[in-house]
């Protein structure tokens, strides 16, 4: 995957240095969270705190956000109990937005993931990959599909380009 110079920093400043503008209070946020779905098992680590915020940096506010209709990580194939079968599996998910789906396939090689996608109907000109490391774009074809090969581990969002249309991401999820 390509670094562009736009991509965000992930350096693991300590928490309670100095905040960017628009950048969340993340102490805020975890308490929130704890708050409604009960107390974390132990502290955020600085690497999760870093891709939280590379990820809050990439937000695009003009963007439509989709969202998870099926993910085969939440149901797995009937009939398939081992655990290690599971994990060399493909992961399977659909995204769907007003008047379009994405499916999307992501494949483990190594400690590096490729994706593969769909977008129905077919349309958007590009794909972008976005992870906490930075982005790259994907050409889609006139069928709609993409390949976004040597994906590094982790968090995981793509932002679909239209002309005529704002673009549309996808909600992060670890690949």
């Amino acid at each position: 995957m390509s670094h562009g110079d736009d991509a965000p920093g992930t350096g693991s400043a300590p928490y309670g240095a100095e905040r960017g503008p628009g950048e969340p209070d993340l102490d805020r946020l975890i308490a929130d969270l704890q708050a409604d779905r009960g107390p974390c098992s132990g502290t955020v680590s600085d690497e999760v705190r870093a891709a939280a915020r590379a990820a809050y940096a990439m937000r695009r506010d003009d963007a439509v956000m989709s969202e998870v209709g099926t993910d085969s990580a939440e149901s797995p194939p009937a009939g398939v109990r081992d655990s290690a079968l599971l994990a060399e599996a493909p992961r399977y998910l659909r995204f769907d937005t007003p008047g379009a789906t994405l499916d999307l396939e992501i494949t483990a090689v190594g400690d590096r993931r490729t994706l593969v996608g769909r977008v129905d109907p077919p349309g958007p000109t590009s794909a972008d990959i976005r992870t906490p490391h930075g982005s790259a774009r994907a050409p889609v074809d006139a069928d709609g599909a993409f390949v976004a090969p040597d994906v590094p581990t982790g968090p995981v969002s793509v932002l679909l380009h239209h002309p005529a249309a704002p673009p549309v991401a996808t909600p992060w999820v670890t690949a």
